[in-house]
């Protein structure tokens, strides 16, 4: 039986997939600027009890947002009358 090679496009995609996963490894390690200060502070605002990620890095401001959208999703999906962005106290 011949073996098969995988077309030419799979190819090229597979090498571009690999080279954007290694490129954005790469870019969330960059110092996030600006963003540093004003993304854990609004999600400090409107979300208390997302976790705040404070590295100064892009990914840490990412991870913040992320923690921020799953308190807002859960409140959404489960209604079990439970806060995820307040603060328990205890």
């Amino acid at each position: 039986m011949k073996r098969r090679r995988l077309p030419t496009v799979f190819r090229l995609s597979a090498v571009f997939l690999l080279a954007t996963l290694i490129a954005g490894h790469w870019w969330q390690r960059q110092p996030a600027g600006t963003i540093t200060d004003w993304v854990p502070a609004m999600a400090k605002v409107y979300c208390p009890a997302a976790a705040f990620h404070r590295s100064g890095t892009i990914a840490g401001s990412a991870r913040t947002l992320d923690s921020w959208g799953y308190a807002v999703i859960g409140n959404a999906v489960f209604r079990d009358g439970r806060d995820r962005c307040r603060v328990e106290r205890g």
